[in-house]
């Protein structure tokens, strides 16, 4: 994934949104590389670091989406959106789960939900405008794509998940998501036109 984003640099390079997404996807590399040495070798509690990546997480998604914006209602929603998800967020770690030894499980699930509906924002704004007629021309449809079929699948999942011990499944279904995830980036990388970028 990072390496057809650096292949296809000169596709990206005057853009300030995408160039942040390239340092996200580096963050989300080393979050599960150090997860993994200090969870799986040195058995250390992951909680943090998990935590920490899933508000980085859901933030940057609709702080990147609320720049795709360009009708000022529309905006307004996804800005009122985030607000809400930042009260959420105090609200759940000051007074509900311990962001050290806990997953902030119903953050992920809430946060999936308002990317979802920012994405939808996104949507319908595209469908509006003449950038509907170079859709697959341009990268930050196919980041769209690719978070909005993530989540869809994710969110039902992860709900049947915290209910019903599963196991592999879920790990699987997830891989899954996430490959697809990939997929519509890596195309975006791809078949994306630098003066739609």
């Amino acid at each position: 994934m990072l390496c057809a984003g650096f292949i296809n640099y000169s596709k990206i390079r005057d853009s300030l949104y995408i160039k942040l997404f390239l340092i996200f996807i580096a963050y989300s590399l080393l979050t599960e590389i150090s997860a993994f040495i200090i969870g799986v070798l040195l058995r250390i509690n992951t909680f943090p670091i998990f935590n920490t990546w899933n508000l980085v997480n859901h933030f940057f998604y609709l702080f990147f989406f609320l720049h795709l914006l360009q009708n000022s209602l529309k905006r307004k929603i996804v800005i009122f959106i985030i607000g809400i998800y930042a009260v959420f967020t105090a609200v759940v770690i000051a007074f509900y789960v311990d962001f050290l030894s806990k997953f902030l499980s119903i953050n992920s699930v809430i946060g999936s939900i308002l990317i979802v509906i920012s994405i939808m924002i996104y949507f319908s704004e595209l469908l509006q405008s003449d950038e509907i007629l170079n859709l697959k021309k341009s990268i930050y449809f196919w980041i769209s794509l690719g978070v909005l079929l993530f989540n869809i699948g994710f969110i039902p999942v992860y709900i049947i998940a915290e209910f019903i011990v599963f196991g592999g499944v879920f790990k699987i279904i997830t891989f899954l998501l996430n490959l697809l995830m990939i997929s519509c980036f890596v195309t975006g990388f791809i078949v994306s036109k630098k003066e739609y970028n």
